[in-house]
């Protein structure tokens, strides 16, 4: 009888083992679907398009400059996550204001500097009301009445094929976390 529970101990400790092991290597994030075209203008009036986000790993979210609620949590947020892979080439970041009237690119340009973007590794981008509501509800299906208060508070996880991999939620340190892990395994993903 000794020999039998020794041996289902084993058995388990093992199993456990390959099972953790299993979870350890094989860390798949899904694809959801491809980033549409669009075509805004960034912070110094350079043209800035879909086709920006290849060859890179994004991290994109919607705010606004003057923004009382959540915008300045997800900014502070995402200057961590910009100092965290500043040595990390293959990582960008590209904030879409939802306010195009208030925030221009002068505003934009002077919002980069407070927030410490040093190099173009950190975009601002803007566009028409029209259009910036078209590409965060058809684009990256995500709310856009009432703009530029019913923002949603996502960062976007976007491949360096263009596809959206994931939704995080930018106010909570939890979520940053994972989102740091995921940023970390698709760059390994890439550079293979």
């Amino acid at each position: 009888m000794i020999y039998f529970i020794m041996g289902a101990v084993i058995l388990l400790g093992a199993g456990a083992s390959w099972v953790i092991q299993k979870a350890n290597s094989s860390y798949d994030i899904p694809i959801l679907k491809p980033v549409p075209v669009f075509s805004f203008i960034n912070q110094d009036g350079d043209p800035f398009t879909e086709k920006d986000l290849n060859d890179k790993i994004t991290v994109l979210d919607f705010i606004f400059t003057s923004c009382p609620g959540p915008c300045p949590i997800m900014t502070q947020n995402m200057t961590g996550l910009y100092q965290d892979f500043d040595q990390v080439e293959e990582v960008q970041f590209v904030s879409i204001t939802v306010d195009p009237d208030v925030d221009t690119q002068e505003i934009l340009k002077q919002y980069a500097k407070i927030n410490g973007v040093k190099d173009d590794r950190w975009q601002f981008i803007t566009s028409s009301i029209e259009a910036i509501k078209d590409l965060k509800k058809n684009g990256f299906m995500l709310y856009a009445e009432e703009l530029p208060r019913g923002h949603a508070i996502k960062f976007v996880l976007i491949d360096q094929n263009g596809q959206i991999r994931k939704y995080f939620d930018g106010t909570e340190e939890a979520s940053m976390a994972v989102l740091r892990k995921d940023i970390t395994n698709l760059v390994k993903e890439f550079k293979s």
